[in-house]
């Protein structure tokens, strides 16, 4: 009887070891983005996670508990500006441009407190199988990598500035989860999906 606790003591110590962590998305490096309504991930506060805790604290023997803070936002960012070009001449300039764009992911995700992420060459995913406690549509389940290259010709008149950006919309859901383990409580933190619907360039022209 002695070994079995001692086992059981054991690998729950295992379990309740598990360092803060902060998941590294690529949208978080995003020049801007904008939500709907609600809040990001990043955004809650140490009250907000008092107050969404209390959804997940009703201890269970084995398994995820989750609640929904945030479900499918409207999202729209800029990615990063690929040109930008002024004209303080007289006369138009032609300009032309090649762009090699790679997108390695429809899904992007983000997570604190213990919560973790697994990354292989094909998906990435919350460890412990929180994504399929979370009950994720096949949206949110499936990655793809694409790449594409563009060719751009355009004038750029006297007295404008013509900029060349990445733009795109998504969806965010986010919220906290907490994974028990015989009754105790072995993660607790954030998660958060942002799943890219569209994406594309957008080039301005605007009078400066």
């Amino acid at each position: 009887m002695k070994k079995i606790v001692f086992f059981m003591l054991c690998f729950m110590l295992f379990y309740l070891w598990m360092p803060q962590v902060s998941a590294d998305s690529n949208y978080h490096a995003y020049e801007n983005i904008e939500i709907s309504s609600g809040q990001l991930l990043e955004d809650f506060t140490d009250d907000d996670y008092k107050t969404y805790y209390k959804q997940v604290t009703k201890r269970k023997f084995m398994g995820w508990k989750n609640y929904t803070v945030n479900k499918n936002i409207e999202a729209s960012y800029i990615t990063e500006t690929k040109f930008s070009y002024y004209n303080d001449g007289y006369t138009a300039i032609s300009y032309k441009y090649t762009l090699e764009e790679t997108s390695t992911s429809k899904l992007a995700l983000s997570a604190s407190g213990s919560i973790s992420i697994k990354t292989t060459s094909t998906k990435t995913a919350f460890k412990n199988n929180l994504d399929g406690a979370l009950k994720l549509s096949a949206d949110y389940t499936q990655t793809k990598t694409e790449k594409a290259t563009y060719e751009l010709e355009f004038d750029v008149d006297p007295g404008t500035q013509v900029d060349l950006y990445i733009y795109g919309e998504g969806k965010i859901t986010n919220g906290v989860a907490a994974r028990y383990f015989c009754w105790q409580r072995v993660q607790k933190g954030g998660y958060e999906l942002f799943l890219v619907t569209t994406q594309y360039q957008r080039l301005e022209k605007k009078k400066i």
